[in-house]
């Protein structure tokens, strides 16, 4: 019998290509977005969950700073992420202890939740320490999802996921910003690009690994917390290097660097999948260099 996955976030970067992923493996996939689903209407969670009688659930839903209009508080930030990140998977919890106990949930959380680290890696029993609405918010999706594992016995597995980039990220993006400049620059045979502190470290991985650690994560039998990661440092200066030199660029002839840039508050996170890897089998298909000169042919041939 074919399995059937709900994706809710199913337009962003990760929901996309896990809505590939698991058509690819033979799933009957169906994907929601705002304007399919309010994740906030209980009644209308709980409908759509009893009809389609899914197998697994891919909560994705983020409301991230860099990605949406600001409001103008605190305390109006913390109630957009609340809805997002909380009151949304609850509805979602409570639906599958409702009308389909035996469906699988996975909750996407961040490498956020751990605040920053100038040493040592993260793991999944690392001390939580969310600095902004966003990271406090996941925390508490993430207390939602062991809440519901330990007294409903609902299978709602968590992905602490460090970041990953793909050809679909926008352009407001590190990766995109570094690529699409690269490319244009290649073209156009002159210009520059403005980044941040390029010795700022981050934990890089390849979207489409991410969304194979999800679906691997609910194949499981047993739910747990999981961080997705590939455990290794690079700068961003790494990232401009490989770029630029992989269309016959200098990447310090073109790129300009500014401290004050908001990049340097972000902090470095470096994540142990240990577990996962162990769990799993789970490994990533590219390696740092491999995933940046990837994306930068997926943008050469989007331009052909």
């Amino acid at each position: 019998m074919k399995k059937r996955a709900l994706v809710v976030g199913s337009k962003g970067q990760d929901g996309t290509l896990l809505c590939d992923l698991l058509e690819k493996n033979g799933y009957g996939v169906t994907g929601t977005g705002r304007s399919e689903l309010d994740v906030l209407d209980s009644g209308m969670v709980s409908s759509v969950v009893a009809q389609l009688t899914p197998s697994e659930i891919y909560y994705l839903p983020a409301y991230h700073h860099s990605s949406e209009n600001l409001p103008s508080s605190s305390a109006d930030l913390f109630k957009h992420s609340m809805n997002v990140h909380f009151h949304g998977v609850i509805n979602f919890l409570d639906a599958i202890v409702r009308v389909s106990p035996s469906c699988k949930l996975f909750y996407a959380s961040s490498s956020h939740v751990f605040g920053t680290s100038e040493s040592g890696m993260q793991n999944e029993e690392s001390i939580l320490s969310p600095q902004s609405e966003y990271a406090i918010t996941k925390v508490a999706g993430m207390e939602a999802c062991a809440f519901y594992r330990k007294v409903h016995r609902t299978f709602a597995s968590v992905g602490i996921l460090f970041n990953h980039e793909s050809s679909l990220r926008k352009d407001h993006f590190l990766s995109k910003k570094i690529v699409k400049a690269a490319v244009r620059i290649a073209k156009e045979g002159k210009g520059v690009l403005e980044l941040g502190d390029l010795d700022a470290q981050v934990d890089w991985g390849y979207a489409p690994d991410y969304v194979d650690a999800m679906h691997k994560i609910l194949q499981l039998d047993c739910a747990a917390d999981y961080v997705i990661a590939t455990g290794r440092l690079h700068t961003v200066r790494d990232f401009a290097e490989i770029a630029f030199n992989s269309i016959g660029l200098d990447y310090r002839h073109h790129v300009i660097e500014k401290k004050n840039d908001a990049l340097r508050s972000n902090g470095r996170r470096m994540g142990d999948a240990t577990k996962l890897r162990c769990n799993t089998g789970w490994r990533p298909s590219l390696d740092f260099p491999e995933m940046v000169r990837k994306l930068v042919e997926l943008e050469q041939a989007a331009l052909i």
